[in-house]
């Protein structure tokens, strides 16, 4: 009887020590948790998990909520990082061609000349319709971004399009002039894309080449792996890695177009036409060359 008397009370006092036990690591947790809501920002977990297999289960999950929970304040802070400098950057695109409408406004109302009022008039028109372009990229964007910018696929034949739209610049070229080279495959290629938007990507990547290039343009288009491959290849000028890398990055302050009155929106839109009609497209350096890579598959 003593016996079991003492097994019982052994029990209980094993009871109460893992009781006292469990207390103490709840309590731990507790107090480092408010310590942890006290100071978000130093990205700290729970500590001195205990080896009990159902509360070292518990103590791991509230550890990945935490994880979780840093990773998408992180995300937020980069986020708002970005917005601040958007807001800022659209500030400064809007502000510099409308000061200068606002300063030629002034010299037109204060000039007696006839001839210098139209020589104002005509720099505040060509500021006004920089300031259109720069109000319609934004809200392009934005809508490419939302979803809200209906297409319609059609069947298209690769080198007809090439062949118009390089032909429609070739006395752009001329006038900066530059070396062109157009190597096309032999066999006619067809994907199915938008040909009002498609048109307009083949436009705005030549444009790019016309604002930065200083000497040669090479456009290329071939078959790889069952994808029609447009290549846009031309001198990269001063580019360096760090823009290389941003270069379809919303209002890249670093992008070369910051100095040509460019919201730098425009490879933006580009990537975001190309990838909403299915296609693919890349930047690269090749040697001395700038690259810009569109590859759609067959139709």
């Amino acid at each position: 009887m003593n016996y079991i008397i003492l097994v019982f009370v052994f029990i209980i006092i094993i009871l109460i020590a893992y009781l006292l036990f469990l207390f103490k690591a709840l309590s731990d947790a507790a107090n480092q948790m408010d310590e942890i809501e006290k100071n978000p920002e130093r990205n700290r977990q729970l500590k001195g998990i205990p080896t009990i297999p159902r509360l070292e289960k518990l103590f791991f999950k509230i550890n990945n909520i935490y994880t979780a929970r840093q990773k998408e304040r992180i995300a937020f802070q980069i986020n708002e990082k970005k917005i601040r400098q958007e807001i800022e950057n659209i500030s400064h695109d809007l502000r510099t061609p409308l000061t200068s409408i606002l300063g030629y406004l002034d010299l037109v109302q204060d000039s007696a000349s006839v001839k210098e009022q139209e020589e104002y008039l005509g720099i505040i028109r060509n500021r006004a319709r920089l300031l259109q372009g720069f109000i319609e990229n934004f809200y392009e964007i934005s809508r490419l971004e939302a979803n809200d910018y209906p297409l319609e696929p059609e069947v298209i034949k690769v080198k007809g399009m090439l062949t118009d739209t390089i032909v429609a610049y070739y006395q752009e070229f001329e006038k900066k002039h530059m070396e062109v080279s157009v190597e096309l495959g032999e066999k006619d290629t067809y994907i199915i894309a938008d040909r009002i938007q498609f048109g307009r990507v083949l436009n705005n990547l030549i444009q790019n080449a016309l604002k930065y290039a200083d000497e040669k343009f090479i456009l290329k288009q071939f078959i790889r792996e069952n994808q029609c491959v447009i290549k846009f290849i031309n001198d990269k000028n001063k580019l360096t890695e760090n823009e290389l890398r941003n270069i379809f990055e919303r209002f890249y302050t670093g992008d070369q177009s910051r100095s040509n009155h460019s919201t730098g929106l425009g490879l933006t839109i580009t990537k975001l036409l190309v990838e909403k009609m299915k296609g693919s497209i890349e930047a690269r350096f090749e040697g001395e060359y700038f690259v810009v890579e569109l590859s759609w598959f067959i139709k």
